[in-house]
């Protein structure tokens, strides 16, 4: 379970508590995730601005090859911030069910209440986060650092996955943060629009309200 989605999941996973309480957030970046994957991999790329389906390539990941399908069947090209938007809570159920699958997690449904999810391995969400905040306030230079972790660390500090990335963090390294989006390739930028813009209907609705 390697691929840059599950390792986004696996990361905003609490512990000690049993739970995902990052919900839409961990769905943006989940995307963007999946759509960087898929870029990596040859089967999408950037046409103006927009993605497009790389010929019939398929991954073998069926949260990958799913979100591809949706893509290459679409009867427009859409901008990769609109593919960050679209389907969230659908992909974030797909990286969950995929993981449970595979003996990662352990899903328990409560009602009225958050699903259990309890990771098998414990330290493993701990070793994504040391992860992502070492590449984030690191010195390696940002051209050597591999686009996965650009990837996974920029996606976590805009997407606010977990507390050990949190506004000092990121206002202390935010030209590296920038540096690093722009390193996990087209979704990066993509992200980070994507969050501005909610970020915007959130303040706008706060007003209005």
């Amino acid at each position: 379970m390697d691929s840059l989605p599950a390792r986004l999941f696996l990361l905003a996973c609490e512990v000690e508590k049993e739970q995902l309480k990052w919900g839409d957030q961990l769905g943006y970046a989940i995307r963007a995730g999946t759509l960087a994957e898929l870029e990596a991999r040859g089967c999408v790329a950037d046409e103006g601005g927009k993605v497009r389906a790389v010929g019939g390539r398929r991954t073998g990941d069926p949260v990958l090859d799913g979100a591809l399908r949706v893509i290459a069947e679409h009867p427009r090209a859409r901008r990769w911030h609109t593919w960050v938007q679209r389907e969230r809570r659908q992909t974030c159920l797909a990286v969950e069910e995929q993981l449970a699958a595979a003996g990662v997690i352990r899903v328990e449904s409560r009602a009225l209440r958050r699903k259990r999810i309890t990771v098998c391995d414990q330290s493993l969400p701990g070793a994504l986060r040391e992860e992502a905040v070492a590449t984030l306030t690191g010195g390696e230079p940002v051209a050597r650092v591999e686009p996965s972790r650009a990837a996974l660390a920029s996606f976590a500090a805009l997407a606010r996955l977990c507390p050990e990335l949190g506004w000092r963090v990121r206002h202390q390294n935010r030209r590296r943060l920038r540096a690093l989006t722009a390193r996990a390739g087209v979704a990066g930028p993509a992200l980070k629009k994507a969050m501005d813009a909610r970020a915007a209907a959130n303040n706008a609705g706060a007003a209005g309200g």
